[in-house]
């Protein structure tokens, strides 16, 4: 990927343009979250269909999606344990009947959920999900303020724990009678109290017009930002603070590197999901397209992070289009469009500007069409999104991004040689190296690490199933003490963590021990044949306690063990350990043995 210099206009007073790309990249990783595999089946078989973008809120993730049978739901994975919350086959809180659809992104707070649905007869409502419980926020039995109808309509809520905010409106279809009936509304969970944020009588804050179109309301504890028109289709974007509304953004306020120009086309408002700060981020968008960009409001500075004069990466063409800011403290993502409509998601964070996901990658092994985002898909250091896939199918991925690069602490190639004790086997010309026989291995003595480690070993020729030369085979291990794990109960330096191959394993055992006390689970990440040709990369990544294991974008997650919080690997081993005889897996080629330390 090439890399470009950052011209940056930086000024005290006038908004701040990012020209072009650069920064120091962060390490990306690829996590699957679901797709429509066998891995992922469950009540109503595979996933046949992702009918959202997903939503983040800490670790967890939320989604929409139908099974094989037609069942539709609103499923959460966390840590790879996915469940489904809500369903079709759920009765309508106060309605008639069950739920058909779930056509929006959900919003899920810690163990809560707020998610907008339909029934039949033209039933709509926004539901709150908590404890197993479904209760209605409003539905199109619930009158609107300010008007003597009832609300026929709703947008996608938007939930940050404790207020869900709303556009509702009093028609499914407008027309010149019924358009002006539209609100941005709040809702209160502790309360139950439902207001108005501002409607068709609430005039903009500088009392010159009404409002007209509401567009979309986000909210951040105690900030509702507001995106909406007057009555004269001048776009703005406001705050609401203590119940009266604050222009940010409007149609006067002047765009940056286009002088004489000012703002319009103001949509998609995205607030910033750690709470910690009052940043947002925007889209803008103009039938001529050339106000088109992504903008966002960082410790109190307008700033443009690209627009339709900025470069993609590469630096052939220009951006064209735009969608779906999301922003995380001062990261910024966003998706972008070249000239064709082809769409790959960016980060921008402090000048820098960078793809996470273009087509150009492969994700399990194919190309991706086209992506498709929240405005809450983004955390600290991650990232969920929909992909489409050129053969049609669809998935959930959520891309890791680590911005502390930690240090190497063991790097060996394995081409020709090894830096560790090499006890049989044979290395190949052109790189690698195999185990020959029983009781084969190389091990290394780890240099001292912080508890937050990382250690990567790619393997080809790897089919598993097809090399079972033995019943169990730790082919893969980290060791306190070498060789000693939970056969050693509660003592120190006998820590481990190993990957089991064998007969007794239909694909994979993991295995994690602290203190010798451990968890342990059969995991089948891949469905269908291995592919001996293609390189896997294992990785495995522990911090005070929790444990990822990685075979490609399939991971296994360990949330730790109490007995001890930091974890102690003195050594690590390929091919064999003195387990079970020594006995070998036959067939696999080791290469590019690295750990990392994160201090």
């Amino acid at each position: 990927m090439s890399r470009f210099k950052i011209a940056l206009l930086v000024t005290h007073f006038l908004p701040v343009l990012v020209l072009a790309a650069e920064g120091p990249l962060p390490v990306i990783n690829f996590e699957l979250i679901a797709d429509g595999s066998a891995i992922f089946a469950g009540e109503g078989g595979k996933f046949k269909d992702f009918n959202s973008a997903p939503v983040m809120d800490g670790d967890a993730i939320f989604f929409v999606a139908t099974r094989e049978n037609g069942l539709r739901g609103i499923f959460r994975n966390q840590r790879g344990a996915t469940q489904m919350l809500v369903s079709s086959n759920g009765e309508i809180p106060d309605g008639i009947g069950k739920f058909t659809s779930f056509d929006s992104a959900p919003m899920g707070s810690g163990e809560q959920l707020v998610f907008r649905a339909t029934g039949s007869n033209h039933q709509e409502g926004i539901y709150y999900y908590a404890d197993g419980k479904i209760s209605k926020i409003v539905d199109t039995n619930t009158p609107m303020p300010h008007a003597n109808i009832h609300f026929q309509s709703f947008k996608r809520p938007v939930f940050d724990g404790k207020t869900v905010v709303f556009v509702g409106r009093g028609f499914q279809k407008a027309d010149d009678t019924s358009r002006k009936f539209q609100g941005a509304y709040q809702y209160e969970i502790e309360t139950k109290k439902l207001s108005v944020i501002a409607d068709w009588e609430s005039k903009t804050p500088e009392q010159s017009t009404l409002f007209g179109e509401m567009d979309d309301v986000t909210v951040s504890h105690d900030q509702i930002i507001l995106t909406a028109s007057d009555v004269n289709g001048n776009t703005g974007i406001y705050v609401n603070k203590q119940g009266q509304l604050e222009t940010i953004v409007g149609h006067s306020t002047p765009l940056p590197n286009t002088p004489g120009s000012t703002f319009s086309g103001l949509n998609d408002g995205a607030v910033e999901r750690s709470f910690k700060n009052k940043n947002f981020a925007f889209k803008t968008a103009s039938k001529d397209n050339k106000q088109n960009g992504i903008h966002a409001y960082i410790d109190g500075k307008l700033i443009t992070v690209a627009d339709n004069k900025a470069e993609m990466a590469g630096g052939s063409v220009s951006f064209s289009g735009f969608s779906k800011p999301n922003i995380y403290n001062d990261r910024v993502f966003f998706i972008g469009k070249n000239p064709q409509g082809v769409s790959s998601i960016y980060a921008w964070k402090s000048g820098g500007r960078f793809p996470v996901i273009h087509p150009d990658i492969l994700l399990s092994g194919k190309r991706p069409k086209d992506f498709n985002m929240s405005l809450e898909s983004a955390s600290n250091d991650a990232l969920v999104f929909q992909v489409s896939f050129e053969d049609g199918s669809k998935a959930i991925y959520k891309a890791h991004l680590r911005d502390v690069m930690g240090k190497v602490v063991l790097l060996d190639t394995l081409h020709s040689k090894s830096h560790g004790s090499v006890q049989g086997g044979k290395f190949l010309e052109g790189g690698g190296w195999t185990v020959l026989n029983d009781n084969d291995r190389i091990v290394w003595k780890i240099p001292p690490m912080s508890s937050h480690g990382l250690l990567e070993v790619d393997v080809t020729n790897f089919d598993p199933r097809s090399q079972l030369t033995a019943n169990k085979n730790i082919f893969l291990g980290l060791w306190g003490t070498l060789f000693n794990n939970h056969e050693r109960m509660n003592l120190p330096e006998t820590d481990n963590w190993e990957l089991r191959v064998g007969k007794a394993h239909t694909q994979f055992k993991v295995e994690y021990h602290a203190r010798g006390f451990g968890k342990a689970t059969e995991w089948v990440p891949f469905d269908g044949p291995f592919d001996p040709k293609h390189t896997y990369r294992i990785r495995v990544e522990w911090n005070n306690g929790r444990v990822s294991t990685w075979v490609d974008d399939k991971v296994l997650h360990f949330d730790g063990l109490s007995y001890e919080a930091i974890d102690k690997f003195n050594y690590l081993h390929i091919g064999t350990s003195s387990h079970f005889g020594g006995a070998a897996t036959i067939g696999p080629v080791y290469s590019n043995v690295r750990m990392v330390s994160f201090d």
